[in-house]
């Protein structure tokens, strides 16, 4: 079902992608930002993955981006799912995926929400302190555990901090603990952090889920999974090949029996580079700070919207609607502000941003928009989430247009690359009956 934000698939035989914003743009009937969002790109993202690392399982963590676009080519590309909250987990099932593909990857849950799980069927999940032992084994005795720890690492957005048992100190303990409860632990999992600059720290938690496996054996109990969370660096020009290395020779050390599943819990990296923003520009303004002018821009986004997070690599440029010819086109520095009323709805405002002079019939161009941004989206103001416009190769919609994911009306071939979205703007309020207020304006 087509919902508000998201529109149906567009299935491309001739046309670009690029093809598709300059077609929209073209048509002067678009004026709210909006994405583009290819779906041929995230399978290239699992492939590569997939590629890279072949003995592990990707399980989609889904707070990156949770467009039923991209769950459902998720889902016909046999993908499992990490979900942290009782809503990730009925978005998931109600496109059919089975229960036994989810992992229920918090270690903080509310006892309604271990009920939830356990009525839904879903059977793993993970702990990381005594209080959560404690609390599975009073809601969800039966479910089959993964014993988190803290990996220290060096990434942007750190989860030790908040997320994790010590694994000096404190995993082997809770084990014991464990097992007194008669708590079944079937496993290690553990997460370097989002965007993870270190690429020793995934060899690090193999390391140290050896050891926690082997302790287990001792003690004459099994486990079997090993969950390497996620952290993967996503823009463009990078890949995963040193890290993709180390963990596969550190797999092949630690962990050669093959029956030990592993997984992968991967978000960003599947999906960061696959959208595109296009924002158009309400108001521009030029002012003269510390002897030099700079340009403020005025957008129809901004961090109240889906430019909250702006990472190292992500850029913005001026759209243009034919190739620029003119190599030497002068760049500024520019300030780059929110549509809301809040002072601090500045966008890249830790980034040098330097654009060629705009004006408010321009756009502007965000790449690689994927991951964190419509999922963090406010209703601050009123103002509407930017819609998406998925498209997709002709060669990848034969094959998966029949996934029980699908409908087949979701696709729409030979389609009118230049039909604008819908309006976000709400209805006319037509009434002859008003309550009477003493707030009034004079006419």
């Amino acid at each position: 079902m087509e919902s508000r934000y998201t529109s149906k698939t567009y299935v491309l035989d001739k046309h670009t992608i690029e093809d598709i914003g300059t077609a929209i743009i073209e048509s002067g009937f678009q004026k709210e930002a909006f994405f583009i969002q290819d779906l041929d790109e995230i399978r290239r993202r699992i492939e590569n993955f997939k590629k890279m690392l072949p003995r592990v399982a990707i399980f989609y963590a889904i707070k990156s981006n949770d467009s039923e676009t991209i769950l459902k080519l998720a889902a016909s590309l046999g993908l499992g799912f990490d979900c942290s909250t009782p809503g990730e987990i009925y978005k998931v099932l109600k496109l059919g995926v089975h229960p036994k593909s989810i992992i229920f990857a918090s270690p903080i849950k509310m006892p309604e929400w271990m009920a939830y799980a356990k009525k839904s069927g879903i059977t793993h999940t993970v702990f990381d302190s005594s209080f959560e032992l404690k609390r599975i084994k009073q809601y969800w005795p039966d479910a089959r555990t993964l014993i988190r720890i803290r990996v220290d690492s060096e990434s942007v957005y750190r989860l030790g901090e908040k997320f994790g048992c010590d694994f000096e100190t404190e995993a082997i303990p809770l084990l014991n603990e464990a097992a007194e409860l008669k708590i079944k632990v079937v496993g290690v999992a553990f997460h370097v952090g989002s965007i993870c600059n270190s690429t020793d720290s995934h060899a690090t938690g193999i390391r140290h889920a050896r050891s926690l496996f082997d302790y287990e054996a001792r003690q004459g109990r099994e486990m079997k999974i090993v969950d390497i969370g996620g952290g993967f660096l996503s823009e463009k020009t990078t890949d995963i090949d040193k890290v993709s290395q180390l963990i596969n020779t550190s797999l092949e050390e630690f962990f050669p029996d093959k029956n030990v599943k592993i997984i992968a819990e991967p978000g960003r990296y599947v999906c960061d580079s696959s959208m595109t923003l296009y924002c158009s520009i309400n108001t521009v303004k030029r002012i003269k700070k510390d002897n030099e002018y700079i340009n403020m821009i005025y957008l129809n986004d901004g961090i109240y919207g889906t430019l909250q997070f702006t990472e190292s690599w992500q850029t913005v440029s001026k759209f243009q609607k034919q190739k620029c010819t003119n190599t030497e086109e002068v760049r500024e520095k520019t300030i780059l502000w929110g549509y809301s009323l809040d002072s601090i709805d500045r966008v890249m405002k830790d980034t040098t941003v330097l654009l060629p002079r705009c004006c408010p019939l321009d756009w502007l161009v965000f790449p690689i928009r994927g991951a964190y941004s419509i999922v963090f989206c406010s209703s601050f103001g009123c103002f509407q989430q930017p819609q998406i416009r998925p498209v997709v190769s002709k060669e990848l919609w034969l094959k998966i247009k029949d996934s029980r994911a699908y409908q087949r009306s979701e696709f729409v071939e030979n389609p009118d690359i230049s039909q604008p979205f819908s309006s976000a703007i709400p209805p006319i309020v037509t009434t002859t009956s008003y309550i009477e207020a003493t707030a009034s304006l004079p006419l």
